[in-house]
């Protein structure tokens, strides 16, 4: 893997609509959520995780990073994890996605071009803003949006030069961006994918 791009799990929420679940640790096949996605990103060298809980990343080849402002929901996670890696960028993925391929990863970083931003847009036409690829050059909009009280990262989509990933005409299905909010949403998960194996 180039090694120009960081990889970045955002695992900051509070999980209320999981009843306080820690979704990072929900287990899929005998592997957590986080361990999904470290395997998913086994080929970056530099792996951060945004994170309320620093002892999450023990046992990992994730370094944790705090968020310095609370409650300023996952913009602040991308604008800490931004600030701090080494790499000229990050990809990221939300620590509720256990679906999130490697392949995946790599292509974002092969389409992004010259852009400063690059998120999926799945087949009905829903963008996942928390899943793409997002260079330094975007902490300038991000801070500011920040600065305003504005916490939405789709707003930042707007004040950069960003694109869209588009998964129609991919070989990736809609479910590699599956995102778990709920305990409904884990328990249809689990029984889809126990429809797979059995």
């Amino acid at each position: 893997m180039e090694q120009r791009f960081a990889a970045l799990v955002l695992a900051g929420g509070s999980a209320r609509r999981m009843g306080g679940r820690n979704k990072a640790l929900l287990s899929l096949e005998e592997r957590t959520f986080l361990a999904r996605l470290e395997s998913a990103f086994s080929d970056f060298e530099e792996k951060l995780l945004s994170t309320s809980v620093p002892e999450l990343a023990e046992g990992t080849g994730f370094l944790p990073l705090s968020d310095q402002f609370p409650d300023r929901g996952p913009l602040e996670g991308l604008r800490v994890a931004l600030s701090q890696c080494r790499s000229e960028g990050l990809v990221v993925a939300a620590c509720d996605m256990p679906l999130f391929p490697g392949e995946l990863a790599r292509a974002l970083i092969e389409a992004l071009g010259d852009r400063e931003a690059l998120v999926c847009r799945d087949r009905t036409g829903g963008l996942h803003p928390l899943c793409g690829v997002y260079r330094k050059s975007c902490l300038p909009a991000i801070q500011a949006q920040l600065a305003a009280g504005d916490f939405r990262v789709r707003r930042v989509l707007a004040a950069v030069n960003s694109g869209e990933f588009l998964l129609e005409g991919t070989p990736f299905p809609d479910e590699v961006l599956t995102n778990i909010n709920t305990q409904a949403e884990f328990q249809t998960l689990l029984a889809q994918r126990e429809g797979l194996t059995s």
